[in-house]
């Protein structure tokens, strides 16, 4: 099949619809630009938040907070402990999912840690003892289970050490 040319495609297509594709275009970029809480929330009314500590000394316990809210289509949280930073939190949920699945499993040596129903403002807490040195962290996703569509993500890491 042959690729057809700039000039070649407004003919086939027309100009108006260029113009309108080329706005759509123009609109998904401007939107992949943005982090992926910012952008999603501007399109869903859908917040994730982590918060907890950055650094823990081995043999405490401590907590991460999964909060937000969940708005058109949101309807599920679900979060992986990442024992490997490697290159940190997938940006979608459908990216660390193939991580879980596809990657050896040394590579992020991910563990499912929470996949729970929510609706309007949520609060989910996660309980953790330094155990193992090194750097950890959480990668949370607010998805629509049906689609599996990202509609927030946050990710924090943390340092246990002696």
């Amino acid at each position: 099949m042959r690729q057809l040319r700039g000039s070649e495609l407004l003919v086939r297509i027309g100009r108006g619809r260029a113009r309108r594709l080329a706005g759509v275009v123009l609109a998904t970029l401007a939107l992949s630009a943005m982090p992926l809480s910012l952008a999603t929330a501007a399109a869903t009314g859908s917040s994730l938040h982590a918060s907890g500590p950055t650094s823990n000394k081995m043999g405490t316990n401590f907590d991460y907070v999964l909060s937000g809210s969940s708005g058109s289509g949101a309807n599920r949280l679900v979060a992986w402990e990442q024992f490997n930073k490697v290159a940190g939190c997938a940006a979608t949920f459908a990216g660390e999912s193939a991580r879980v699945l596809l990657e050896p499993t040394s590579t992020y040596d991910l563990t499912l840690w929470t996949n729970v129903p929510v609706s309007g403002s949520y609060s989910v807490t996660a309980h953790f003892g330094a155990s193992h040195l090194g750097v950890h962290g959480i990668c949370a996703y607010l998805i629509n289970l049906g689609t599996g569509e990202t509609l927030a993500a946050a990710g924090s890491f943390w340092t246990n050490h002696a």
